[in-house]
């Protein structure tokens, strides 16, 4: 049996039968709002208080805002920051990984080899087994041509396996809701799945945050749908007996 490494999140290592297979490179999708970052900053920040650097590579925002969101977001996890300070969760912000993409010689397009041979040099010199890429939608985004989207794709995920990392890769959806989600070309790439939606609530009058698990290699999973929270304390995702009783408020 492989091993299992802890996102920290209780309710989801439940979902997950024990956490995320070791050396697993997971997609976690959601539309804006979703709590997608601050998802991948609970996972790198429990690691961290194990023993694990992480690192957060940001291709879309800076640093300092990065921080500033989860301090304010998480403001019950007083060693966040200085995790943060310890550089045992580190952050590349956008300010900094913006210069890892270049256009090519014509000027015409963008070209990711630079990205991906960074982020392997960034590794190999932290030693960082947990990371986050924050988001490769950016990368979907300017490169049109969806062969070399995928090329590009598998060079990122054989890196992140050769530094026998355990990733989580957060990408944009379209669609908020569960009924209109779309699989992506990325879906059939990565290792997992994980959806986050906000689809309609009761009487269409509130927008519900609930996640899905859509696949995971290595390992059984749950299947179910449910509801979760952002608290200071860190991600609250309701299962089974709690849903029942989220339900019915």
């Amino acid at each position: 049996m492989r091993d299992r490494v802890k996102t920290g999140i209780a309710g989801l290592d439940k979902m997950l039968y024990g956490g995320i297979p070791e050396k697993n490179q997971i997609v976690l999708a959601g539309g804006p709002g979703t709590g997608k970052t601050l998802m991948s900053i609970e996972y790198l920040y429990k690691n961290a208080k194990d023993g694990n650097v992480g690192v957060l590579f940001s291709l879309e925002e800076e640093r300092t805002m990065i921080i500033d969101n989860a301090l304010a977001a998480f403001s019950s996890l007083p060693d966040l920051k200085q995790l943060i300070d310890d550089n045992k969760l580190i952050i590349h912000g956008s300010e900094e990984t913006r210069g890892f993409i270049q256009k090519d010689a014509q000027g015409s397009s963008y070209t990711f080899g630079r990205l991906v041979t960074e982020i392997e040099s960034i590794l190999e010199s932290t030693g960082a087994n947990r990371v986050v890429i924050d988001s490769i939608s950016i990368i979907k985004l300017l490169i049109k041509d969806m062969f070399e989207y995928r090329n590009i794709s598998m060079s990122l995920v054989s890196v992140l396996r050769r530094m026998n990392t355990t990733a989580i890769l957060t990408m944009e959806i379209e669609s908020p809701e569960r009924s209109r989600m779309l699989f992506q070309p990325e879906f059939f790439i990565y290792d997992g799945i994980v959806i986050l939606y906000t689809g309609e609530g009761q009487g269409g009058s509130l927008r519900t945050p609930t996640l899905e698990v859509i696949k995971m290699r290595g390992t059984n999973h749950s299947f179910s749908t449910v509801p979760y929270e952002i608290t200071p304390e860190g991600i609250n995702i309701l299962l089974l007996a709690e849903k029942e009783e989220y339900d019915r408020i």
